[in-house]
């Protein structure tokens, strides 16, 4: 299992867990994505206006990429309340599944329904 891999599920199966603070960097990185992938220019402004944040604290935690982002948020999370984070790693091979409720493993196919 790599590190981002984890990372990732955190972040996106555990997003109740992050920070008011962190949820909205989050949902400005994702829309900061849309916007730039917009060809549509008013489209892509309507989006980082409506969805963007201009809040300093939030913003600062997009500092050094989204990858260091959730490398921070999935440490913090992991040392505060890794009771509340179930990770569901495959009882065949040990690869992490691709959600904490899967019963197959994308990687060997292992079911364990």
């Amino acid at each position: 299992m790599e590190k981002t891999d984890l990372e990732q599920y955190i972040v996106i199966h555990y997003h109740e867990l992050l920070t008011i603070e962190e949820k909205a960097a989050y949902k400005h990185h994702l829309t900061t994505l849309k916007a730039q992938n917009s060809e549509n220019t008013k489209y892509g402004e309507m989006l980082m206006n409506r969805w963007g944040t201009t809040n300093p604290e939030s913003l600062n935690l997009l500092v050094g990429g989204c990858d260091n982002f959730k490398n921070r948020v999935a440490t913090r999370i992991l040392s505060e309340v890794s009771d509340k984070v179930f990770i569901n790693n495959c009882p065949k091979c040990g690869e992490l599944a691709r959600t904490p409720k899967a019963k197959q493993c994308r990687f060997c196919g292992h079911d364990w329904h």
